[in-house]
């Protein structure tokens, strides 16, 4: 393999119809790497089986090529281990956050990176390559970045929040090749494929918190204190200022607003 570059893809189930598609946030991560190197140095790779569109459709982001990792049937849940050993002379590895936008775990970048032995960068929106190595910007918390020099090897999981466009060429989605590192893996049927399948209700969105009655400052404060905020007043036109000074001292002494 001549690729500097290896993107992880994965297929994403539609929660709706149920059909194979492929997924954005490996779907960012292929732009990346092809926005960061030439496509001669950039390989998608994706462990087990794949249908033709969901593969082609990768390639139309500018590809020249996908490979199909054969899975041994006696381990089919175990991709860790095959990927770990064909990726051992690729520097750069690329991923999505996780598989299933907000419904898958997210545990792969992690496995793979100890498997392999190499660290581990999360949250990754921007990388710039630097002479042999790269500038890796990683998103933090409250909207802040941080940029980090990167030397060796590396596993990268890139951030969905990554702004970049998502170019769909169908010449590339012809052109370019589908292949298979060891035995082909057998054709399943539509059928076949749907049993395989987990469903997961769409979590609910959350609402925001929203006053029912819109109430002054003034009289949630009576509310909190248990003075309901129409128990009266006395309005004052006659009398000193010496009065009117006291009255007004009376009122927030009475409604424990000064403690003087």
């Amino acid at each position: 393999m001549t690729a500097r570059i290896v993107v992880l893809v994965s297929e994403r189930i539609d929660p709706v119809s149920g059909r194979a598609t492929r997924n954005r946030n490996d779907a960012l991560a292929a732009a990346l790497a092809l926005g960061l190197a030439a496509p001669a140095a950039v390989q998608l790779m994706h462990a087990g089986a794949m249908s033709e569109a969901v593969a082609r459709d990768y390639l139309a982001l500018g590809a020249p090529s996908i490979e199909l990792l054969d899975i041994a049937a006696s381990a089919p849940s175990d991709i860790v281990s095959p990927l770990a050993a064909a990726l051992a002379s690729i520097p750069l590895i690329l991923t999505g956050t996780r598989a299933n936008d907000h419904y898958g775990s997210g545990v792969l970048p992690f496995a793979l990176a100890s498997a392999m032995g190499r660290p581990l960068i999360a949250g990754v929106i921007a990388v710039q390559a630097e002479g042999a190595g790269w500038i890796v910007t990683q998103a933090l918390p409250k909207g802040a970045r941080r940029r980090l020099k990167l030397s060796g090897p590396a596993v990268l999981a890139i951030s969905p929040a990554t702004v970049l466009p998502l170019r769909h060429s169908y010449a590339d989605r012809i052109a370019g090749r589908i292949t298979h590192r060891g035995a082909p893996p057998p054709t399943l049927a539509a059928d076949a494929c749907s049993v395989q399948e987990q469903r997961v209700p769409a979590a609910r969105r959350l609402q925001p918190l929203a006053a029912k009655v819109a109430q002054s400052g003034h009289a949630r404060m009576q509310a909190a204190v248990g003075t309901p905020a129409s128990a009266g007043g006395t309005v004052i036109t006659t009398g000193s200022a010496e009065d009117k000074a006291r009255a007004v001292l009376h009122y927030l002494r009475e409604h424990a607003l000064v403690t003087f």
